[in-house]
């Protein structure tokens, strides 16, 4: 078990939805959990999304499933919190 599948089984974390367009980066977040960069992703329908991106091989984006918020910085500012949880 990664890093990533235990942080994805805590927060309900998936890949972005179809077509949407990272707009913000936070920057990296690291401790022994790995290195992990936030991000706010703006969705088709016009809501944004927290992002993480773990920085190491074969990784990939996860977003959050917990709620969409209104505004990008919002959604970063959850999106780093996320990075520090994961990094800790």
């Amino acid at each position: 078990m990664t890093i990533t599948d235990i942080v994805a089984s805590t927060c309900d974390l998936s890949a972005p939805p179809a077509g949407s367009i990272n707009i913000l980066r936070g920057d990296a977040v690291t401790g022994p959990g790995g290195r992990w960069i936030p991000c706010a992703t703006l969705t088709p329908s016009g809501t944004y999304v927290s992002g993480l991106f773990q920085v190491a091989p074969g990784s990939r984006q996860l977003c959050a499933n917990h709620g969409r918020s209104v505004t990008a910085d919002e959604a970063l500012s959850h999106a780093v919190k996320m990075a520090r949880s994961a990094a800790a």
